[in-house]
Protein backbone atom coordinates (compact mmCIF):
# COMPACT_ATOMS: atom_id res chain seq x y z
CA UNK A 1 0.00 0.00 0.00
CA UNK A 2 0.91 3.34 -0.46
CA UNK A 3 1.59 6.14 1.63
CA UNK A 4 -1.80 7.92 2.56
CA UNK A 5 -3.11 11.07 1.53
CA UNK A 6 -4.94 13.77 3.02
CA UNK A 7 -6.88 16.71 1.58
CA UNK A 8 -9.68 18.82 1.71
CA UNK A 9 -13.12 17.55 0.72
CA UNK A 10 -15.27 19.40 -1.79
CA UNK A 11 -19.07 19.16 -2.75
CA UNK A 12 -18.53 16.56 -5.68
CA UNK A 13 -17.03 14.28 -2.75
CA UNK A 14 -20.09 14.56 -0.53
CA UNK A 15 -21.72 11.85 -2.62
CA UNK A 16 -18.91 9.39 -1.90
CA UNK A 17 -18.45 10.27 1.37
CA UNK A 18 -22.11 9.74 2.96
CA UNK A 19 -22.06 5.97 2.77
CA UNK A 20 -18.92 5.83 4.32
CA UNK A 21 -20.10 8.21 7.21
CA UNK A 22 -23.47 5.82 7.12
CA UNK A 23 -21.05 2.77 7.94
CA UNK A 24 -19.03 4.71 10.45
CA UNK A 25 -22.35 5.68 12.34
CA UNK A 26 -24.20 2.05 11.98
CA UNK A 27 -20.46 0.60 13.82
CA UNK A 28 -21.10 3.78 16.69
CA UNK A 29 -24.75 3.17 16.90
CA UNK A 30 -25.27 7.20 16.24
CA UNK A 31 -29.03 7.85 15.00
CA UNK A 32 -29.11 8.19 10.93
CA UNK A 33 -30.74 11.00 9.27
CA UNK A 34 -28.78 11.54 5.54
CA UNK A 35 -30.51 15.00 4.99
CA UNK A 36 -29.26 16.67 8.22
CA UNK A 37 -25.76 15.05 7.44
CA UNK A 38 -25.58 16.71 4.31
CA UNK A 39 -26.96 20.06 5.53
CA UNK A 40 -24.02 19.87 8.11
CA UNK A 41 -21.71 18.66 5.09
CA UNK A 42 -22.67 22.18 3.25
CA UNK A 43 -22.07 24.17 5.94
CA UNK A 44 -18.75 23.03 6.99
CA UNK A 45 -17.54 22.87 3.26
CA UNK A 46 -19.15 26.43 2.90
CA UNK A 47 -17.70 28.18 5.51
CA UNK A 48 -14.00 27.50 6.38
CA UNK A 49 -14.65 29.07 10.02
CA UNK A 50 -17.06 26.19 11.23
CA UNK A 51 -13.60 23.82 10.46
CA UNK A 52 -12.23 21.02 8.11
CA UNK A 53 -13.11 17.40 6.31
CA UNK A 54 -10.55 15.88 4.99
CA UNK A 55 -10.80 12.61 3.10
CA UNK A 56 -7.91 10.08 3.86
CA UNK A 57 -6.81 8.76 0.55
CA UNK A 58 -4.93 5.23 -0.43
CA UNK A 59 -4.27 4.02 -3.57
CA UNK A 60 -6.24 6.11 -5.41
CA UNK A 61 -9.41 5.24 -3.14
CA UNK A 62 -11.20 6.19 -0.33
CA UNK A 63 -9.63 5.43 2.83
CA UNK A 64 -11.60 7.34 5.13
CA UNK A 65 -12.06 11.07 6.55
CA UNK A 66 -11.38 13.23 9.27
CA UNK A 67 -13.61 16.50 10.86
CA UNK A 68 -12.70 18.92 12.82
CA UNK A 69 -14.74 21.60 14.14
CA UNK A 70 -13.88 24.65 15.36
CA UNK A 71 -14.72 26.09 19.17
CA UNK A 72 -14.07 28.68 21.32
CA UNK A 73 -12.79 28.51 25.26
CA UNK A 74 -12.25 30.23 27.63
CA UNK A 75 -10.55 26.99 29.17
CA UNK A 76 -7.85 26.60 26.61
CA UNK A 77 -7.31 29.91 25.99
CA UNK A 78 -9.09 30.82 23.04
CA UNK A 79 -9.38 28.69 19.88
CA UNK A 80 -9.38 24.88 19.79
CA UNK A 81 -10.24 22.13 17.51
CA UNK A 82 -12.84 19.74 17.99
CA UNK A 83 -11.80 15.93 16.50
CA UNK A 84 -15.61 15.26 15.59
CA UNK A 85 -15.54 12.39 13.30
CA UNK A 86 -12.16 10.12 12.26
CA UNK A 87 -13.23 7.68 10.44
CA UNK A 88 -10.84 4.16 9.03
CA UNK A 89 -12.83 1.93 6.48
CA UNK A 90 -12.24 -1.50 8.47
CA UNK A 91 -10.47 -2.80 5.06
CA UNK A 92 -7.69 0.13 5.75
CA UNK A 93 -7.07 -0.57 9.30
CA UNK A 94 -3.16 -1.47 10.63
CA UNK A 95 -0.48 -0.01 9.79
CA UNK A 96 -0.46 3.48 11.72
CA UNK A 97 -3.24 5.11 9.71
CA UNK A 98 -4.84 6.41 12.70
CA UNK A 99 -1.95 7.45 13.94
CA UNK A 100 -0.87 9.52 10.63
CA UNK A 101 -4.54 10.86 10.93
CA UNK A 102 -4.10 12.14 14.21
CA UNK A 103 -0.67 14.10 12.81
CA UNK A 104 -2.42 15.58 10.23
CA UNK A 105 -5.42 16.64 12.65
CA UNK A 106 -2.74 18.41 14.90
CA UNK A 107 -0.94 19.89 11.94
CA UNK A 108 -3.91 21.28 10.53
CA UNK A 109 -5.07 22.88 14.05
CA UNK A 110 -1.42 24.32 14.65
CA UNK A 111 -1.54 25.79 11.00
CA UNK A 112 -4.90 27.80 12.30
CA UNK A 113 -3.56 29.11 15.53
CA UNK A 114 -5.47 26.87 17.58
CA UNK A 115 -4.07 26.09 21.17
CA UNK A 116 -5.46 22.79 21.74
CA UNK A 117 -7.22 19.54 20.13
CA UNK A 118 -10.20 17.83 22.06
CA UNK A 119 -11.91 14.54 21.01
CA UNK A 120 -14.41 12.18 21.91
CA UNK A 121 -14.04 8.20 22.16
CA UNK A 122 -16.86 5.80 23.22
CA UNK A 123 -15.97 3.90 26.42
CA UNK A 124 -16.10 0.82 25.01
CA UNK A 125 -13.80 1.79 21.75
CA UNK A 126 -10.60 0.17 24.10
CA UNK A 127 -8.84 0.25 20.55
CA UNK A 128 -9.46 4.23 19.97
CA UNK A 129 -8.29 4.75 23.54
CA UNK A 130 -5.05 2.95 23.05
CA UNK A 131 -4.42 4.97 19.96
CA UNK A 132 -5.18 8.16 21.81
CA UNK A 133 -3.63 8.00 24.72
CA UNK A 134 -0.21 6.45 22.88
CA UNK A 135 -0.47 10.31 20.58
CA UNK A 136 -0.24 12.11 23.81
CA UNK A 137 -4.31 12.38 24.37
CA UNK A 138 -5.15 12.71 27.82
CA UNK A 139 -8.55 11.35 29.32
CA UNK A 140 -10.64 14.49 31.86
CA UNK A 141 -12.52 13.70 34.48
CA UNK A 142 -15.69 15.23 32.92
CA UNK A 143 -18.37 13.91 30.20
CA UNK A 144 -19.60 15.70 27.50
CA UNK A 145 -23.48 16.42 28.12
CA UNK A 146 -25.66 17.01 25.49
CA UNK A 147 -29.54 18.98 25.20
CA UNK A 148 -31.09 18.47 21.69
CA UNK A 149 -32.71 22.36 21.57
CA UNK A 150 -34.75 21.22 18.27
CA UNK A 151 -36.89 18.44 19.63
CA UNK A 152 -37.46 16.76 16.10
CA UNK A 153 -33.83 15.52 15.94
Amino acid sequence: MSEPRFRPASRPDIDVLVPVVRQFYADEGIPWDEAMLREALDALLSDPANGRLLLIERDGALAGYIVIGFCFSLEFGGRYGLLDELYVLPSQRGGGLGKLALAEVEALCLREGLRAVRLEVSDDNEHAHGIYQRSGYDAHPRRLMTRWLDESI
